[in-house]
């Protein structure tokens, strides 16, 4: 039997490709392997079989060949990856099409995913393109990082990731990138990541997936070890902290009730009150949340909430009130002779405090919408002001990835003029003898110790305290002073089930 070697339509164009791309040669298809080869056809014309219809130009159509729809989920994931690298919005919620709940997780998991991870993939399509990504067409590099995110990151049948993430190029209005993408797919899924790599290790920044400028700065103050246990567990959000609202009910009943709803939950170790569940999903759907148990807090928030709760007595305004975790935590508390206000710049955030007193079921609570920066009260006013003041977030990244490319070390010093304003107008409005609670959720000097130092510097009737002069919160799972600065600040950085946090404790000076 005579065997011809018959190509198909798009193999010249895969071949050119891949050489363009400078794929290594095992990457190209084979043209002798049994899906490219046919048996001779007969030298006189046959007439075309029946049910099959001509393509353009003659050529018979496969009866398999009918085009498949493009999953609609990857399909969205890759559009809306594309908008935000061209400096679009972040579309953390999946598009309404996008009903069933299996959908709108998967969506999310590999968004979040390609931001989370983006350099490492970034670099390993650059590589296997051998060319930099800047190079590389866009669809085609989004392409890519989804595919390799799917087979590195994912417990997913590798077939499955490849096929489906190919058959979106024309979705995409680039055909010729299919062959392009699965070349690289293919020499990946058989080489690995680089990124697992001992003997040539990439940079840390890139193996992470964190700006330089971060890593640069966090390495010069906590040294390499902290540094890489800060970047991955920015890489492994998993899971979130719950406040129990034990006005209502204690963390042992909340973990039987969450149980009963088929979630997994367990008592957090650094502060036993709170609750840790890897399915926070679960929880939002539970009945307990609905009635207003547990607010998702993550507990470094929780833990500097506990600890100075002795000083949150009297009149208490917390000024950057939005979303409500802290002023919650406060009126959940129920303390007698306790009055709390929330005061909140944006109508709509001001209005997401308000569902979060009532979804909680808790007293009636004023809210005032005003700027931190120009309060509406007399001087010393006000027996502790809580300022959680707006920040460049870099604690937040665990469970915010997009914070890592949107935040530039150019904006912290807009941040720090904020803050200090801030922290103006809260020593205005405090009594004497009285407290500001200063925190940020960021690792940055210039908004954390250095904006302390600068405020005591502007205002000598306030002295910093140390958080060692508070009774030492119920249920902590460390030694207080491993938590604290040399100042006597709050420190917390991002772990496995934590987020970072700085707190200082400033009082007016006389009774």
């Amino acid at each position: 039997m005579v065997i011809h070697i018959v190509l198909p339509d798009d193999l010249a164009s895969w071949v050119g490709t891949c050489r363009k791309a400078r794929l290594p040669s095992n990457a190209l298809p084979n043209p002798l392997s049994a899906r490219f080869m046919t048996p001779a056809p007969p030298r006189s014309r046959q007439p075309r079989p029946s049910g099959r219809k001509a393509r353009p130009g003659g050529k018979p159509q496969h009866p398999g060949a009918a085009k498949t729809p493009p999953d609609a989920v990857r399909l969205a994931v890759v559009r809306a990856w594309l908008d935000f690298a061209r400096g679009g919005p972040f579309a953390a919620e999946p598009p309404v099409a996008l009903r069933d709940d299996a959908q709108r997780r998967l969506y999310v998991q590999l968004l979040r995913g390609m931001v989370r991870h983006r350099r490492l993939l970034e670099a390993e399509v650059a590589r296997l393109a051998d060319r930099p990504p800047n190079r590389v067409d866009a669809e085609a590099l989004a392409l890519g990082m989804l595919g390799l995110y799917q087979l590195r990151f994912l417990d997913m049948a590798p077939h499955a990731a490849v096929f489906e993430t190919v058959a979106l190029a024309p979705a995409l209005r680039k055909p010729w990138a299919r062959s392009w993408v699965n070349a690289i797919l293919r020499t990946a899924q058989r080489e690995g990541l680089r990124g697992t790599d001992t003997a040539q290790p990439l940079p840390l920044a890139v193996r992470a997936s964190h700006p330089d400028w971060m890593v640069e700065r966090w390495t010069a103050r906590y040294g390499t070890g902290r540094t890489t246990a800060i970047c991955e567990a920015n890489d492994r959000y998993e899971g979130a902290a719950l406040r129990v609202e034990t006005g209502r009910i204690g963390p042992q009943a909340l973990l039987r009730r969450l149980t009963e709803e088929g979630v997994r939950a367990s008592r957090h170790p650094l502060l036993a009150d709170a609750l840790w569940s890897e399915q926070l999903g679960a929880v939002l759907r539970t009945q307990a949340f609905r009635e207003g148990l547990c607010y998702v807090q993550d507990v470094s928030s929780q833990l500097l909430m506990a600890w100075v709760a002795p000083l949150l007595e009297g009149r208490v305004l917390d000024a950057c009130a939005a979303p409500g975790g802290k002023l919650t935590h406060l009126v959940g508390l129920r303390r007698p002779g306790t009055w709390a206000v929330g005061a909140e710049l944006s109508a709509a955030r001001l209005a997401q405090v308000r569902e979060n007193l009532q979804r909680l079921r808790l007293p009636a609570t004023p809210l005032l919408r005003a700027d931190g920066r120009h309060l509406p009260c007399a001087d010393r006013a006000w027996d502790a002001v809580l300022l959680d003041a707006p920040c460049s977030a870099t604690g937040m990244i665990r469970k915010y990835p997009e914070l890592k490319w949107r935040k530039h070390l150019e904006d912290l010093p807009a941040f720090a003029e904020t803050q200090s304003a801030l922290l103006t107008e809260a020593a205005r409005a405090v009594r004497r003898g009285g407290h500001v609670l200063y925190a940020t959720c960021s690792l940055e000097p210039e908004e954390n110790e250095d904006a302390v130092q600068r405020f005591l510097a502007a205002q000598p009737a306030f002295r910093q305290r140390s958080f060692a002069d508070l009774p030492r919160p119920a249920g902590l799972g460390a030694e207080p002073r491993s938590l604290l600065t040399k100042d006597g600040a709050l420190q917390l950085l991002p772990g496995p089930q934590q987020m970072g946090l700085y707190a200082a404790i400033l009082q007016r000076r006389g009774a």
